[in-house]
């Protein structure tokens, strides 16, 4: 952990080399220190270790900007985490044979709002979830049941949200359903409904 002024004034030989290690070793640290460097630069890199926190200086050189939390070995993340979630314009392709971990949480900690399109692992109902036109609902998924047995699907016993069937489908629950005040199940003429 260093921090310098970046300034190499005239000195004797040890002396000068004495400041040039150590602007060298706050360069090589990141100018990381527990409080902000005194002196600064445009775009200066900089690790509070007050917080674990990666900043860069603004172009205008009169504020820091967050970057990242920095994590080290015993810490939750090693390397870098992003502050806040990223946004991605076009293809995201993940070039990996392991697999994609999803956000996950109980139903309470749901996002909220919820936009269109959110998917997540619900830990309070053991299943994929995902967001669409108000309402979150199951995604993929089987049968489950006791130890390896995959025997029992199951589905809510109450209609919250109006629902259409798709058309051309069959479509199968069990009940008995209540239909709550406002909420409507339309059944296309080319699907069926069954309710066991």
């Amino acid at each position: 952990m260093a921090t310098h002024d970046y300034n190499l004034a005239n000195a004797t030989g040890a002396a000068f080399r004495s400041d040039l290690n150590n602007a060298l070793a706050a360069v090589a640290s990141n100018n990381s220190d527990s409080s902000d460097p005194a002196t600064t630069f445009a775009y200066q890199w900089y690790v509070d270790t007050g917080d674990d926190t990666l900043k860069i200086r603004n172009a205008a050189n009169d504020g820091y900007v967050n970057v990242s939390t920095v994590g080290g070995i015993g810490t939750a993340n090693f390397g870098l985490a992003p502050l806040s979630g990223a946004t991605f314009t076009g293809d995201v392709i993940l070039n990996t044979t392991t697999a994609l971990q999803l956000p996950a949480g109980t139903t309470a900690q749901r996002p909220d709002p919820a936009a269109n399109g959110d998917i997540r692992y619900n830990s309070t109902t053991s299943s994929f979830e995902g967001y669409a036109g108000g309402a979150w609902g199951a995604i993929g998924g089987g049968a489950t049941g006791g130890g390896s047995d995959a025997v029992f699907y199951e589905n809510s016993l109450t209609v919250t949200t109006s629902y259409t069937i798709t058309a051309s489908s069959g479509a199968h629950a069990v009940g008995p359903l209540t239909i709550n005040s406002g909420a409507t199940v339309t059944v296309p003429s080319t699907s069926h409904l069954v309710i066991s």
